[in-house]
């Protein structure tokens, strides 16, 4: 029983644990791939496109008025930049605008925005840009990765995949503005430094594994606990009625009136052990009728035909007493003969039906004699030994000589043994009957049910509230336990 418990706790704090792990390692595995999402993100060429492709339905249409008037409107252009770069997030809401500065020197949040026109010349940039001045030539060589983009979209190219780049971190966008009659007339520039984030998001995710992984493992192992110890639970009441069904004992039932496999496998337990109860009780009703038809047999081919030929003497010597009484007495002698035998036959007989050798002796009494018999019929050394011993119910002895019986035979017949030992041991409530030998032993596991001869032991103890355990295994002998209940009486102690 304690090895059942210990097992389904084992198996209570396997399931906790699992969640727990299940729980820690997958909001950590999230945490990685979005991170690792997040860096391929601003590392692949989908930024620069999303960027180019914003500039152009945002940025462009409203830069197309001052683009296209002559000569173009430099101030316009750059009040459309400076309002777009407010509301972005390029300088930052209602800071001051920043110093002249270079495209190199851009931080995460920093950002420059250019309109270049069809003749490269720079309109507006925001913010100023040191060594690019506004109404010259706009070198876009000296950006790396440049001038191909600006190229490209006053060629007429509209494939944003084209008209961007992300080298190093550094985000170049091209985005053409339209002018008159579909030509086009300028383009906006715009270049954004994106820092190393691997760094800060390794950080990130340690941080969070402390004050989020741990929590949710927490969690999981809370959850856990109370799902495992609900599986567990109903796992127990399957077990502990296994149990009681093992000793004989088929009024325990499981309840599991749940849907799912637990409950489906309980209810097809409890039909079964309806089943095998009644299995057994036939088996019992059967045992009893071969026992009286056996006992039938032997009175008719026994002791029958003994009395018969007892009557066939003593008719004999009636037919002769009065002629010759030498005879007569032969006849007589040859009756009794026949009468001890019969005796002898009946008392068999009785002895197989009911243990005699309990009348008037007790339990524990008749018990030692038969031992000693048993021993030395078997020619097996056996020990006996009584404690605490009192009287118990008649019925109760009569069960337990039998049990006993059985069990010696069973010693003398399969185990090979060389010492048995026998214990009656009285308790306050039960008296317990333990045959125990040294012999062979057997794997119970391949045989459940034991043989007829265990069946028996188990019915004669379920009529009387017991049950019986066994314990075995290859090379290290058997050992029959017997449980039963007794009411105990006063004054009958010995």
């Amino acid at each position: 029983m304690m090895g059942e418990i210990f097992a389904l706790r084992r198996l209570r704090w396997k399931l906790t644990l699992s969640y727990t792990l299940v729980a820690a390692v997958t909001l950590l595995a999230l945490e990685l791939i979005l991170a690792g999402a997040l860096v391929a993100f601003l590392n692949s060429d989908l930024l620069p496109r999303l960027v180019v492709q914003n500039f152009r339905d945002e940025v462009a249409p409203r830069l197309e008025r001052p683009l296209n008037q002559n000569p173009p409107n430099a101030e316009g252009i750059r009040e459309e930049l400076v309002g777009f770069a407010d509301n972005s997030g390029v300088r930052g809401g209602d800071r001051p605008p920043p110093p002249p500065t270079s495209l190199g020197n851009y931080t995460a949040d920093q950002g420059a925005l250019l309109v270049v026109d069809d003749r490269r010349r720079l309109l507006a940039s925001v913010p100023e840009m040191q060594g690019f001045p506004e109404g010259k030539r706009f070198d876009a060589g000296s950006i790396s990765g440049l001038e191909p983009l600006v190229n490209a979209a006053f060629d007429g190219e509209e494939n944003s995949g084209q008209l961007s780049s992300n080298v190093g971190g550094q985000v170049v966008t091209v985005t053409p503005i339209e002018g008159k009659k579909g030509r086009v007339a300028g383009v906006l520039v715009g270049t954004l430094g994106l820092p190393n984030l691997t760094a800060p998001l390794l950080i990130t995710v340690g941080i969070s594994a402390i004050f989020l992984t741990i929590p949710a493992a927490f969690l999981g192992a809370l959850f856990g606990f109370f799902t495992a110890w609900s599986l567990t639970r109903r796992i127990g009441r399957l077990a502990r009625a296994a149990r009681s069904w093992s000793r004989g004992d088929f009024s325990v039932t499981t309840k599991d009136r749940s849907r799912d496999e637990l409950g489906q496998l309980s209810r097809e337990l409890n039909s079964m052990a309806a089943e095998l109860e009644n299995l057994l009780q036939a088996r019992g009703e059967l045992a009893t009728l071969e026992a009286r038809n056996r006992f039938a047999r032997d009175l008719h081919d026994s002791v029958k035909q003994q009395v018969f030929a007892t009557s066939l003497q003593i008719a004999a010597a009636r037919a002769l007493i009065e002629k010759d009484t030498d005879s007569a007495e032969s006849h007589l002698s040859q009756a009794d003969e026949l009468v001890r035998q019969a005796q002898k036959e009946l008392n068999g007989l009785i002895q197989e039906m009911r243990p005699a050798a309990l009348e008037g002796k007790g339990l524990a009494t008749a018990l030692r004699e038969y031992v000693v018999r048993w021993s030395e019929g078997a020619e097996i050394r056996a020990d006996f030994r009584v404690q605490g011993e009192r009287r118990v119910p008649l019925e109760v002895e009569q069960a337990l000589f039998r049990i006993a019986q059985e069990a010696l035979a069973n010693v003398a017949r399969h185990s090979g043994a060389g010492h048995a030992e026998v214990d009656l041991i009285y308790t306050a409530g039960t008296i317990t009957l333990r045959v125990a030998d040294d012999g062979r032993g057997f794997d119970p596991s391949r045989n459940p049910g034991g043989g007829f001869g265990l069946q028996s032991m188990r019915e004669r103890l379920v009529r009387l509230g017991g049950h019986v355990n066994v314990e075995s295994a290859p090379g290290k002998g058997t050992r029959v336990e017997c449980f039963c209940p007794v009411q105990e009486k006063e004054g009958e102690d010995l």
